[in-house]
């Protein structure tokens, strides 16, 4: 019955896991993502799997990403300070964990590539933060090189967010951006920031389930052949 999800599987996971900091504080309260896919090139079964909104919850380095719609339940947490990040996947009621530790982060960033970015004067204001543009230079799966456009802000700074992303580069916090895997093209826009409640923030948001089994991305491959 797994290997309906083999297709998905792939995709989720690498998404999930994809300086100074001038005496700013780390940033706590709650982000909301829209997610869209414009451009890519799946088909439609696969494409009503996937979420339609990212919920970010975060406590100074902590960071909870919690993906919305699609048929499979997805969660991401990641501490900045160990440099660690762990996909929760939920498949038939199933718990899988797949952790990652900052030589898996390294690797895995380094088999990407690290993209060109280049930053520019020009800004516009996203949920009231004053955000910067930056030009990603990529490479398509043509060889042509595209332009992705991100816009941040620094008024939030972007380190547990971004440290385990081809984008870690980015000072700030991304409110609009895009992510391009394979075929599948992913693209972020804030529609919600909220500090306010940011006191009652729980650090139970970050602990990982009891009954969660830990996997490797290996492993659960194997499990949807």
């Amino acid at each position: 019955m797994l290997a309906h999800y083999k297709p998905l599987i792939a995709i989720l996971v690498l998404f999930l896991s994809i300086s100074d900091i001038n005496g700013q504080d780390f940033f706590s309260g709650y982000i909301t993502y829209e997610m869209s896919y414009a451009g890519s090139q799946i088909d439609l079964a696969t494409r009503e799997q996937l979420p339609e909104k990212a919920e970010v919850t975060a406590k100074e380095e902590m960071v909870r990403i919690e993906m919305h719609g699609g048929e499979l339940k997805q969660i991401e947490i990641k501490n900045f300070k160990e440099e660690t990040s762990s996909s929760i996947l939920e498949i038939l009621r199933e718990e899988y964990v797949i952790h990652k530790g900052p030589e898996d982060i390294e690797r895995e960033l380094n088999e990407m590539g690290s993209p060109e970015i280049n930053f520019t004067n020009e800004t516009k204001t996203i949920l009231g933060y004053k955000c910067k543009k930056a030009e990603v230079v990529v490479t398509n799966r043509f060889g042509e090189e595209e332009i992705i456009e991100i816009y941040y802000t620094e008024e939030i700074p972007g380190q547990p967010f971004n440290f385990n992303l081809p984008y870690r580069g980015i000072p700030g916090l991304m409110l609009q951006y895009e992510i391009r895997i394979d075929n599948l093209n992913i693209q972020y826009k804030a529609t919600e920031i909220n500090s306010r409640w940011r006191l009652f923030i729980s650090d139970r948001n970050f602990r990982l389930p009891d009954d969660a089994k830990e996997v490797t991305f290996e492993e659960l491959q194997e499990m949807v052949r």
